[in-house]
C-alpha cells in the first residue's frame, strides 16, 4: 500500500449533480487537528503519501496549512483534489509547500455553478495557479480534469469543455489539438507536469443500487490504498463515503489493526480470486474505467 485518502471534511461549496455530497447536508463533519495527526501517526510505515479527499472540498478546511505542515513533518507527500473556487486564497501557501506533490482541479464541477461568469472567474483563477506552478514548482504534478466526456455528453457540457480548452490555450499560450475522446488516451500534456485529463462520469457505488450486481472482478483497494473518513472510520475504498466497508477506527485500534481485520482479509483474498465478496464492490463500476 502506498497511499491513504483522508477526508478532512465532507463539506463542499458546490452541490454538483454528479456528486453525493448534497445528500449528506445534515451530516457535515470537519476533522480536528488532533484526529488528523493521530491518523498520520497511525499510518506511519504503511503509506508514503496522503490524498486529502474522499468527499468535500479540502481548501475549505480552516486548518489546511497546519494539516499540510503536519504531513511535511512526517515526510508524507500530499495530493489534493479541488474545484478551484478557493485556489486564489491558498495559492501562495500551496506553492511554498514542498510536500505537495500533486493537485487535481475538477474543472467539470465549475459548469454546475448557476452563474457562468462566476464559473469563468474560478476557471481563470485555477489556470493562473497552473501558470505560476509551471514557473515556480516544475516538480508539481497538475491534472485539469474534465470528467464529463462520452456518449451521454450534452450540448451544454460540450460547450463548457470548449470554453475550458480555449481558456487553457489563452492562459498558457499553447494550442490544444482537436481530437475525439477515447478511453485509451485520456491525458494531454500542457507543458511540464501539467495535464488535461478527460474521462467519463461515473456512479458512486453507494448510490448505484440500480446497477446489476456482479460477483466476478477485482480491485486495487487494500492493495494500493485505503481511506479514513472525517469521523476517523477506516474504510477499504476511496469511494466509500458512507462507510459501508468500515474496517475499524483510527482511535479504536488504529489503521494497521483495521487493515488486518477479518473483513479486510476476506476482501483481499476475494480480489486475489477475482471474486467480489462485498455487496458494495459488486455494484461498483469504477474499476471498469481502467479495463
Amino acid at each position: 500500500m502506498n497511499r491513504a485518502y483522508i477526508e478532512i471534511s465532507n463539506a463542499c461549496n458546490l452541490s454538483c449533480s454528479f456528486c453525493p455530497s448534497p445528500s449528506i447536508k445534515g451530516l457535515r463533519q470537519w476533522m480536528s487537528q488532533e484526529l488528523f495527526e493521530s491518523t498520520l501517526d497511525s499510518l506511519k510505515g504503511i503509506v508514503e503519501a496522503v490524498y486529502l479527499h474522499v468527499l468535500g472540498e479540502p481548501l475549505l478546511h480552516p486548518q489546511l496549512p497546519e494539516f499540510i505542515q503536519a504531513c511535511a513533518d512526517r515526510n508524507l507527500r500530499v495530493n489534493l483534489t479541488t474545484n478551484g473556487l478557493m485556489i486564489a486564497k491558498h495559492a501562495q501557501m500551496l506553492l511554498e509547500a514542498a510536500t505537495l506533490r500533486q493537485i487535481n482541479f475538477s474543472l467539470h464541477a465549475l459548469q454546475e455553478l448557476p452563474n457562468t461568469d462566476e464559473a469563468l472567474v474560478a476557471l481563470d483563477n485555477s489556470l493562473t495557479f497552473v501558470k505560476l506552478a509551471l514557473a515556480r514548482r516544475p516538480d508539481l504534478y497538475i491534472n485539469l480534469r474534465l470528467w464529463n466526456e462520452g456518449e451521454a455528453q450534452s450540448a451544454t457540457l460540450a460547450s463548457w469543455n470548449r470554453k475550458v480548452r480555449q481558456h487553457i490555450e489563452t492562459t498558457l499560450q499553447i494550442s490544444i489539438p482537436e481530437r475525439p475522446f477515447t478511453p485509451r488516451k485520456k491525458n494531454y500534456c500542457l507543458g511540464g507536469r501539467a495535464f488535461l485529463h478527460s474521462d467519463t462520469r461515473f456512479e458512486w457505488p453507494a448510490d448505484s443500487q440500480q446497477t446489476e450486481a456482479r460477483t466476478r472482478g477485482t480491485c486495487k483497494a487494500l492493495e494500493t490504498h485505503c481511506a479514513i473518513l472525517a469521523d476517523g472510520r477506516v474504510v477499504a475504498c476511496c469511494l466509500d463515503y458512507k462507510g459501508d466497508l468500515e474496517l475499524g477506527h483510527v482511535q479504536k485500534g488504529g489503521v494497521a489493526a483495521a487493515l488486518d481485520s477479518p473483513r479486510a482479509r476476506a476482501m483481499r483474498e476475494g480480489f486475489a480470486r477475482n471474486e467480489l465478496v462485498e455487496p458494495f464492490c459488486q455494484r461498483c463500476q469504477f474499476c471498469t474505467r481502467f479495463g
